[in-house]
């Protein structure tokens, strides 16, 4: 019947393969289900200083419904949980990440530096596109797996925030790194998990030697600026801001450009103002149905039957624009057909120097009604 309990009576039984480690806030151990051939790591919220179980078993907590709404590459898996609150204790089945710290990792591996950075930068996007803020940067919490895969682990001190939440002792336990300015206003946001990040990649720079090697240190320079108001705001900014140092290597031909001028400026022609919050779309998948999707609409058209569908093969939310202006069937063709020829690598080049031309549209909300 609907609302009934379901209960799972039969026990689960995993073998003891090794200690893995004894943190602040528990122990870590390598289990194995023997029924499906994996290993997981098993951590159980033990905290070493009892005055402090009761009060940090909410984190523990916290980590786990963290943990359960993401799913990314770069940030660790968790498979299952036990929670005894009648204890304050419980336990997180988590993925088994073979490897060492970002320290060690990059030690032994100077050439992944620029790599490595790529990836923790995507992972970090991921979280804050999703409103979570890590609030625990610092080496031994990132992960880098043999196949150089990095995983951001250790969520204990994550907050799920969309913006700014006040800075107090308890968002850590201790800073690695030298801090940013806005602490002095009890601040921590998204700006200040730029900074941290920024500053874990400067220490490994520096320690390793790895300054020649390092591609991106003009991006980096900007993550770790210590007034908020001058530093790159966000991990969208700095995603885009590495693409734009990639694509200084990149070149295209004089039609390609023209292609592309074309349909930027169509865009910013028709389309006139745009909501704070309107986000760009990433996924090169959704752009390219959403291009198929207008262009069959307008199969049997000179023109473009809805700028507003034009606009939203690249922008989500709200936004405002001309109804009657002219945006030329054969000029969107020409794009969609060279889009599909292009690498992935060359579309994201495509899709930063787009989003630079939005970033010129007005964005700020009046009387008017959008679309």
């Amino acid at each position: 019947m609907k609302d009934d309990i379901i209960r799972f009576i039969k026990s689960k039984e995993y073998k003891y393969l090794k200690e893995v480690g004894q943190g602040g806030t528990g122990r870590t151990i390598l289990i194995k289900d023997e029924t499906i051939n994996e290993q997981f790591v098993c951590k159980k919220y033990s905290p070493y200083f009892l005055e402090y179980k009761d009060k940090y078993f909410e984190h523990f907590v916290d980590e786990i419904k963290i943990l359960y709404k993401i799913n990314h590459p770069n940030i660790v898996r968790v498979f299952s949980y036990y929670l005894y609150p009648e204890h304050t204790t419980g336990y997180i089945l988590m993925e088994y990440i073979e490897g060492d710290n970002i320290g060690e990792y990059v030690k032994a591996n100077p050439t992944a530096i620029n790599d490595i950075f790529v990836q923790i930068i995507s992972g970090f996007k991921y979280l804050e596109d999703n409103g979570i803020m890590h609030r625990d940067i610092r080496p031994e919490n990132i992960l880098v797996s043999i196949d150089g895969i990095p995983k951001i682990i250790d969520f204990g001190f994550g907050k799920t925030a969309q913006e700014t939440i006040e800075c107090t002792k308890s968002v850590s336990l201790n800073w690695a790194y030298s801090t940013p300015e806005e602490f002095a206003n009890n601040i921590y946001d998204r700006k200040t998990e730029v900074y941290f990040v920024g500053k874990l990649f400067e220490r490994l720079i520096s320690d390793n030697n790895l300054s020649q090697l390092f591609k991106y240190r003009s991006v980096l320079e900007r993550m770790i600026l210590a007034n908020p108001d001058n530093r790159i705001s966000s991990f969208q900014n700095v995603v885009r801001n590495v693409s734009s140092e990639n694509s200084l290597l990149v070149k295209f031909s004089e039609d390609e450009k023209s292609i592309y001028y074309n349909i930027a400026d169509s865009l910013i022609s028709v389309c006139t103002k745009m909501d704070k919050d309107t986000k760009y779309v990433e996924d090169l998948e959704i752009i390219t149905t959403h291009l198929n999707n207008l262009l069959q609409k307008s199969i049997l058209e000179t023109y473009i039957q809805s700028n507003k569908d034009l606009i939203e093969c690249f922008v989500s939310g709200k936004f405002w624009y001309k109804t009657k202006a002219l945006v030329p069937v054969t000029q969107v063709e020409r794009f969609y057909e060279w889009w599909n020829q292009i690498s992935k690598d060359r579309k994201i080049i495509v899709l930063n120097n787009l989003w630079t031309r939005f970033d010129n549209i007005e964005r700020e909300m009046d009387d008017d009604l959008p679309f």
